[in-house]
């Protein structure tokens, strides 16, 4: 289960999840709104968001979110 307050971390990065919200599709299948944190040493990001199914490994959208987080952190101009 997803709770709020938790912390992540992949390849050095933590997202901190903000809130979760739970809703249902159309078919009654369990989803979240998940809102997080990047926090990257003294650099923490404005909130976002992704959704997943209930049933899917959250660790697989975090290292997406780190790695699209990587691939776009030089022209933020954070590091």
């Amino acid at each position: 289960m997803v709770r709020k307050g938790e912390i992540h971390e992949h390849q050095g990065i933590k997202v901190k999840l903000v809130e979760v919200i739970p809703y249902y599709t159309f078919k009654g299948r369990r989803h979240f709104l998940i809102a997080y944190r990047i926090i990257d040493g003294k650099y923490t990001s404005p909130v976002a968001h992704f959704w997943m199914a209930e049933n899917e490994d959250i660790r697989e959208k975090i290292e997406a979110v780190v790695k699209h987080y990587l691939e776009i952190r030089k022209t933020l101009s954070i590091v």
